[in-house]
C-alpha cells in the first residue's frame, strides 16, 4: 500500500517543478520479490500550496475584498460529520486568509475563533496552542505583514502536527475545502474578468490534479467519493488548459467555471 504524505509548500516555483517532474523508470526485467515488497511501501507525496498562497496569488492579481462572500462564522455549529468538519476547516482557513490579505483584521480574528472551534471537533487544538496564534493576532492588529506571517506559521504547524500524528490525509481534505473556497472568492469578485485574474484562475489547472490525487489516496473507506466527484467535475472545466495547450480559459469558460464552483461550494458549506 502506498503511504500518503501531504505537504504544504511555500514556494510556487518549487510546486511547478514538482508537478511536471517524471516518475521513476519502468522496470522491464523480472521484478524480484524483495523489490516488489519495497514498491508496496512507496511513499507518494503530493505537493500543494497553502490556502494563504492561493488567496495571495489572486490578491496580487487584483482580487478585491467583497463583503458577504465568505462563509458565515455561525455555520461552525452545523458541521457534524468528520468530512464536513475537515472540508469546512479548509473553507474557514481560506476565509481567514482572504480577510488578512485585505486588512480585515476583526474578520480574521472572528475566523480564527471559528477555526479553533472546528479544531476541537477534528482533534487539532494543539496546533493553535503551540503556535500561540490568537495572542499574536491580537498583538499585531493592523500589521498585515505580521498577520500574514502568523497564518503561514499556523499552516506550517498544522502540516507538521498532521504528519507527526500519522494523519497527513486530513491535510488533503482540508486543502480541498480551502481551494474550493479560494476559487469561489476569486470567481465571484467584481474583477474576476480581469486579464490577471483569468490567468491565475487558468493556472489552477496545474493544481487540481494533485488535489484529486491526494484526496483519492485518503479515500480508502470511500468516505470522500462525493468531494472527489465534485473536484473531477471542476477539473473538466480545465480541459482546454490541460489538454489543448491553451494558456488561459475563455470568458465563457470562466463563467461556466463560476457557476459550477459556486454550486459546489454552496453545497459544501451546508454541511
Amino acid at each position: 500500500m502506498k503511504k500518503l504524505s501531504f505537504k504544504l509548500l511555500f514556494s510556487l516555483v518549487v510546486i511547478g517543478a514538482l508537478m511536471y517532474s517524471c516518475g521513476g523508470n519502468q522496470e522491464t526485467d523480472e521484478v524480484t520479490e524483495e523489490v516488489a515488497e519495497e514498491k508496496t511501501t512507496e511513499e507518494v507525496t503530493y505537493m500543494l500550496p497553502s490556502p494563504l498562497q492561493i488567496v495571495s496569488l489572486f490578491k496580487n492579481a487584483g482580487l478585491e475584498y467583497v463583503g458577504g462572500l465568505t462563509n458565515v462564522k455561525e455555520n461552525v455549529n452545523i458541521y457534524n460529520s468528520k468530512t464536513a468538519q475537515k472540508l469546512n476547516f479548509g473553507v474557514y482557513a481560506a476565509d481567514m486568509a482572504y480577510s488578512i490579505t485585505n486588512n480585515q483584521t476583526q474578520e480574521a480574528i472572528n475566523y480564527l475563533s471559528a477555526l479553533r472551534q472546528m479544531s476541537e471537533k477534528i482533534w487539532m487544538t494543539d496546533v493553535f496552542n503551540s503556535a500561540g496564534v490568537a495572542e499574536r493576532l491580537e498583538k499585531n492588529v493592523g500589521n498585515q505583514d505580521s498577520l500574514t506571517s502568523i497564518m503561514a506559521d499556523m499552516q506550517m504547524e498544522m502540516d507538521e502536527y498532521l504528519e507527526e500524528n500519522g494523519t497527513s490525509y486530513t491535510g488533503s481534505i482540508i486543502f480541498a475545502g480551502a481551494w474550493i473556497e479560494s476559487m469561489y472568492l476569486a470567481l465571484n469578485s467584481n474583477k474576476n474578468s480581469s486579464e490577471k485574474i483569468i490567468s491565475r484562475l487558468s493556472e489552477q489547472a496545474i493544481i487540481i490534479g494533485n488535489i484529486i490525487g491526494a484526496v483519492k489516496q485518503a479515500n480508502e473507506n470511500k468516505e470522500f467519493d462525493e468531494i472527489i466527484a465534485s473536484l473531477e467535475k471542476i477539473e473538466g472545466s480545465f480541459k482546454s488548459v490541460n489538454e489543448d495547450s491553451v494558456n488561459t480559459l475563455t470568458p465563457e469558460q470562466i463563467e461556466g467555471l463560476k457557476v459550477m464552483v459556486t454550486e459546489i461550494r454552496n453545497n459544501l458549506i451546508k454541511g
